[in-house]
């Protein structure tokens, strides 16, 4: 196995924990929210995240790319 495909496995491995990890921290959240009377209960869909907010995310996932791509550089 070369050395691109074993850089494929592993970020894709720790693409899906680390995604996974983000929809748990999401839901508990939102459930939370929900038990607090702050959200209405099944209140989740695309139209409900304001675009400033999905600008946010959309920005950082950026920046981590960019971060990974400097580390292999710098190797």
């Amino acid at each position: 196995m070369t050395l691109r495909q074993q850089s494929i496995i592993v970020g894709a491995i720790l693409g899906a924990v680390v995604g996974a990890l983000g929809g748990y921290l999401f839901t508990r959240r939102l459930e939370l929210a929900q038990a607090e009377g702050r959200a209405a209960p099944h209140s989740l869909s695309l139209r409900s995240v304001p675009p400033s907010e999905a600008a946010k995310v959309g920005i950082s996932i950026i920046g981590v790319l960019r971060g990974i791509a400097e580390l292999g550089e710098r190797l």
